[in-house]
């Protein structure tokens, strides 16, 4: 089968979304099938110009088109016959790719299926014109497209009856390790954004030192997005616990690896997931996951019955919490963890969204 992948930011971009999609299509490749990548040219708040037009990494073939907007909405300059070429088009989340192929995968009479990835919800800005944007043009996209995968319960609500094959099908992850953690640190891992509050985990940390004496040390992991490293480690300063807090960046995987081993939990303080797959692949080596409590996060924790969601909002609140939480957990909460993260398989997802394909031609 020839498949085309279509996700607005790919490699080198870092983040769940670009990783998820390289692992479907390599396994897919893997797998015997002729898999290619369409994406955009220009990386969101990097000041790296215009990447290759096209370009082979690995078994798949990337094609990246310009475009005029920003992230919230952007057009593709590129001539839509390169849909013609493919036997199924997979759309990765409901951003305007998702419009532009529905109208263009509709005249060339293409399969088509899309994944939700949560959507455009990820933030309150702009909230009205979302729901406006949402129910006038996204519901009438979805018509275009043979199935919808939604990765949560949230998602599936969201999208229900919007589409007439609509599948619950919660994304896959990468574990970091085949090991249990013994560390005792806390790990945060994801885009340095707005919305996972960030600061808040390190004012969070600071009062946690206060109330305990905590010798465990705070990892932040990830790279900058709307938030500036430069800005956290004045935070980290001002606080005077900057040797406390370890502010890494983006780091390889067998960094982040390394990096895992001395840590026992996951803190997040994001009040927006589209799924949790960072927090999914801590808990593959047993970090207990204290979390903010939005949807994605309180759907997972309620399922894998360990870990606790944690105000981050008010830090000192959350310091209590965590403390109450830690207090709670049993011998056998990180094989629990990290039983529940095995679930989320990749083999599984791989048959069962070729399956789909087959299902819809």
């Amino acid at each position: 089968m020839k498949i085309l992948h279509v996700v607005r930011q790919y490699e080198p971009s870092i983040g769940g979304l670009e990783s998820y999609v390289k692992s479907m299509a390599t396994r897919q490749a893997a797998k015997g099938h002729d898999v290619e990548i369409l994406t955009l040219d220009r990386i969101f708040h990097s000041d790296h110009g215009a990447l290759r037009g096209e370009e082979i990494i690995g078994p798949l073939v990337i094609h990246r088109t310009a475009f005029v907007g920003k992230r919230r909405f952007f057009i593709p300059l590129m001539h839509p016959k390169i849909l013609k070429n493919f036997d199924m088009i997979h759309v990765h989340n409901t951003d305007t790719f998702f419009e532009y192929c529905a109208i263009f995968g509709t005249v060339f009479k293409k399969k088509m299926v899309a994944t939700t990835h949560g959507g455009f919800f990820h933030t309150k800005d702009f909230s009205l014109i979302k729901k406006l944007y949402f129910n006038l043009i996204t519901k009438v996209s979805t018509k275009a497209y043979k199935a919808m995968f939604a990765i949560s319960e949230n998602d599936f609500k969201t999208f229900e009856g919007m589409n007439k094959n609509i599948l619950f099908m919660p994304n896959a992850i990468e574990p970091l390790g085949n090991y249990l953690t013994t560390g005792r640190d806390y790990m945060y891992f994801g885009r340095l954004a707005a919305h996972k509050g960030v600061e808040n985990l390190i004012k969070t940390y600071d009062e946690l030192i206060r109330k305990t004496g905590t010798q465990a040390k705070l990892h932040i992991i990830g790279p900058e997005w709307d938030v500036k490293i430069a800005d956290l480690k004045h935070l980290v300063e001002t606080l005077g616990i900057s040797d406390r807090v370890i502010i890494h960046g983006a780091l390889s995987s067998e960094e982040l690896q390394i990096v895992a081993k001395h840590c026992g939990f996951f803190v997040s303080g994001s009040t927006y997931e589209g799924f949790g797959m960072s927090m999914l692949e801590t808990m593959t080596v047993g970090m207990i996951p204290l979390v903010y409590p939005n949807e994605s996060f309180k759907e997972l924790v309620g399922k894998a019955g360990v870990g606790a969601c944690i105000d981050y909002q008010n830090a000192g609140l959350a310091a209590n919490q965590i403390i109450a939480a830690q207090e709670k957990m049993m011998p056998d909460d990180q094989i629990k963890a990290q039983q529940f993260a095995a679930l989320y398989s990749w083999d599984k997802l791989i048959d069962q969204t070729l399956k789909t394909y087959e299902d819809c031609r």
